[in-house]
């Protein structure tokens, strides 16, 4: 069997009829998803090696179904300018991939028959049916201490489950600091990854993963004024689609200004956090930002986050939070307290705050934000004895 797709895994596509003809061809037979498409809430979902033509009739509804009913399937994703629903969907599931709308017939036996390796090899190494997390957190403003969020809130998920694999991704490309702060090796090259995005799988993206002595995975890459310019959409969509399914919790570090990927990975991941300080021009630039990124998230509303903010006594010469929310009309959903002090000591050091100043308030705050956003999702933990 050249594609090394086992009969067991029931193979069953969406595509043109010569297509899944061409697919049968290679020993396995295929099985036509045409009329499940038409009504795809109601019939059974067969298979669990899937591929559709985001260009067929009833595509969209089909990949939601599998999605919701069948996340334990791999799910190979053929279309162009595929729409952010359909990003989403592909998180869900053990094992996806995407190709181009001209992929030909070699083309998808091929990452059909890696999808299938990665379901016999169990490679995606989730800890649960529920599979990978993925945050992402945005600055409303320069500054606001998003990468110092990003590494804590990757170390308190550790924390919450010491058997996870954690890891945090750094999307500034240009000049990410999350390996500064961390005294780590930045391993990702993604304009080396751009040229061929179907290349990327678990084993090529092991490679560029640096662990981190103290249990959590990065992959930061070089400061590299040209690196968006040579960083492709297709990129940066398989590297956090492969990465979900290596990792238990993926917190991804997005840089403030605007990328050709963005919104496309704004809207796909589970839980979006906008950093924020109280100050008003911060406030208002946050308020604007959740609106925006909400459009994007239908059914999975922005976090809005105040970070710095200090104990009530010190607040004589700020406002309350009520008087923001009032003011942004929104609501401030999480506040993490100031500890500049012991954050620019963790630095220099080239640790987290957490192993600097265990006891930190930052530390505290972070940890019961994290624990909030699992509680909601209902994803149990299992903390690590004090």
């Amino acid at each position: 069997m050249m594609s090394g797709i086992s009969p067991e895994l029931h193979p069953a596509a969406l595509v043109e009829n010569k297509r899944c003809e061409a697919l049968s061809s290679d020993g396995v037979a295929w099985s036509s998803l045409t009329l499940v498409a038409q009504s795809p809430a109601t019939s059974e979902l067969p298979g669990r090696l899937i591929v559709v033509d985001y260009s067929q009739p009833g595509s969209d509804g089909l990949l939601e179904a599998y999605a919701l009913r069948r996340p334990d399937c791999a799910m190979l994703l053929i279309g162009r300018d595929l729409p952010t629903s359909a990003v989403r969907s592909l998180f869900r599931f053990a094992a996806s991939d995407v190709l181009d709308a001209d992929a030909t017939v070699p083309d998808i036996l091929a990452a059909a028959g890696r999808l299938a390796g990665q379901l016999q090899s169990g490679v995606d190494g989730s800890a649960d049916a529920q599979g990978a997390t993925c945050w992402a957190l945005r600055g409303a403003v320069g500054g606001a201490g998003v990468t110092t969020l990003a590494i804590e809130m990757a170390f308190a998920a550790l924390r919450q489950r010491p058997s996870w694999r954690v890891c945090l991704i750094d999307l500034n490309l240009c000049d990410g600091m999350s390996a500064s702060f961390l005294d780590a090796e930045r391993k990702l090259d993604v304009s080396a990854l751009s040229g061929s995005p179907e290349r990327i799988d678990a084993s090529l993206l092991s490679a560029y993963a640096y662990e981190h002595p103290k249990g959590i995975f990065l992959m930061a890459a070089a400061r590299n004024p040209q690196a968006e310019e040579t960083a492709q959409k297709a990129c940066v969509l398989q590297l956090l689609d492969v990465a979900c399914s290596m990792f238990d919790q993926v917190i991804v570090d997005v840089p403030r200004h605007r990328t050709p990927w963005t919104d496309t990975v704004l809207g796909a991941v589970d839980e979006v956090f906008v950093v924020s300080e109280l100050t008003v021009p911060s406030l208002h630039a946050a308020g604007d930002l959740c609106r925006e990124i909400d459009l994007l998230r239908t059914g999975h509303p922005t976090r809005l986050l105040l970070n710095r903010m200090f104990a009530k006594r010190s607040h004589r010469h700020s406002f309350p939070v009520e008087k923001a929310e009032r003011a942004i009309h929104r609501q401030i959903d999480h506040s993490i307290r100031s500890d500049w002090e012991h954050a620019r000591m963790a630095v220099n050091l080239g640790m987290p705050v957490a192993q600097a100043k265990p006891k930190s308030p930052l530390v505290k705050d972070v940890d019961e934000v994290t624990r909030a956003v699992l509680a909601s999702r209902d994803v149990p933990i299992v903390q690590a004895a004090a």
